[in-house]
């Protein structure tokens, strides 16, 4: 996906550090998604996800799996959806784009919203240093951290 608002030219007349939770949700830093689960990589349908919207949802999911045992997440822009069902110390994760289905032991899906939005911020950060002041960036960490 060429999304120009990686380059450190593709925000014209805008700073990074502004950027709102619409922008940053919804139009600039999208990227074709990729999921290791330990054993397989699956790629979204749709290419050029933004990927915040990726990361809250996972975010959503693993609220609703830790609250309820089972959750069903979409993306904000496509047809994507992700499903997870919480049994006996795992989470079966499924995908309406692939027909692979993740075992993942539940300690280890407790660490998925950090580790997602670590990965996230690093790729957007290398991207534009001025997004480490983006205040809904910061709020999103400090949201992340307390689940």
């Amino acid at each position: 996906m060429d999304d120009p608002s990686w380059n450190v030219d593709g925000l014209p007349g805008i700073s990074a550090r502004t950027l709102t939770a619409n922008d940053l949700t919804f139009h600039y830093f999208k990227s074709d998604v990729v999921i290791g689960d330990g054993s397989s990589e699956i790629q979204l349908r749709t290419p050029g996800l933004p990927v915040v919207d990726f990361v809250l949802m996972l975010v959503q999911l693993y609220r609703e799996v830790m609250l309820s045992g089972e959750s069903i997440v979409e993306s904000s822009q496509s047809q994507d959806s992700i499903s997870a069902v919480r049994r006996d110390g795992v989470v079966e994760v499924s995908y309406s784009f692939s027909g692979v289905i993740s075992t993942i032991p539940l300690c280890e899906f407790k660490e998925t919203p950090r580790r997602t939005l670590r990965s996230a911020l690093e790729v957007l950060y290398s991207a534009h240093e001025d997004l480490r002041s983006n205040d809904y960036l910061i709020s999103l960490t400090e949201l992340v951290r307390s689940d």
